[in-house]
């Protein structure tokens, strides 16, 4: 139930940014009364909440409906994620994009984005205002198509040199990647969109990454990837 009232709060704090929900008549419900926290009115709308709409924010819809076809329409915008909304309580769609290093899949809807070199290369800087700099210029962007949430702010560290996915994260230093994916995704948040921190810990290889077992000690991982995500989460209040 706690989970499921956090993630209605992140739909409240997004909700201004359906710019065609604002042409339509809002529902008068307590819980949209902004002078409540995200957190009480996500109890106020809950309460109004049927099962499966209930149901339906914590699942979301599938890759299908992110990418749509003629069977089965959707109002995604085609990123990497896409939880519908509840129209008749105000609660608007959370469109997510993959935006490691700038907004993914845009082209292939008319949308353009700016390619920003890799994370390796933002945390080889040492230098804070550029991850600033790095992370606002993503927010905007995600703002400017229509996303609310970033998928991005990756942290992991940097073990496997043949890793796939290095490119998204910040090298092999835990404080230096905590602080530079912080003040990244603390920027980004500032645009009006929701960031994100990830994957989840001890990600550091792409070759059977769904089935691969990663054992090390409790210290070992509060000393190095945990530590990135803590330092990362502190810095940024991600939501």
């Amino acid at each position: 139930m706690r989970r499921l009232i956090a993630l209605i709060g992140m739909f409240v704090v997004v909700a201004a940014a359906q710019a065609p929900w604002e042409q339509q008549k809002k529902p008068a419900g307590p819980w949209m009364d902004k002078s409540l926290s995200p957190d009480r009115r996500a109890e106020l709308v809950l309460a109004q909440m049927t099962l499966d709409e209930k149901v339906s924010l914590v699942h979301g819809l599938g890759w299908g409906a992110i990418f749509g076809d003629p069977d089965h329409p959707t109002r995604s915008l085609g990123g990497a994620g896409f939880i519908p909304g509840v129209r008749r309580l105000g609660i608007p769609d959370l469109q997510m994009a993959d935006s490691a290093v700038g907004v993914a899949r845009g082209a292939v809807y008319g949308r353009y984005s700016t390619p920003l070199p890799s994370g390796v290369a933002e945390a080889s800087t040492w230098d804070l205002k550029i991850a600033r700099e790095f992370g606002g210029l993503i927010g905007r962007e995600l703002r400017d198509q229509g996303y609310t949430m970033s998928l991005g702010g990756g942290v992991d560290l940097t073990r496997e040199p043949r890793n796939g996915r290095n490119f998204e994260y910040k090298g092999e230093d835990p404080i230096l990647a905590g602080h530079i994916v912080g003040a990244e995704i603390r920027s980004l948040q500032e645009q009006g969109v929701i960031g994100d921190i990830k994957h989840y810990a001890m990600n550091d290889q792409e070759n059977g990454r769904t089935f691969v077992n990663i054992k090390a000690s409790k210290r070992a991982m509060r000393e190095t990837d945990l530590l990135a995500f803590e330092i990362g989460i502190r810095e940024s209040g991600v939501g």
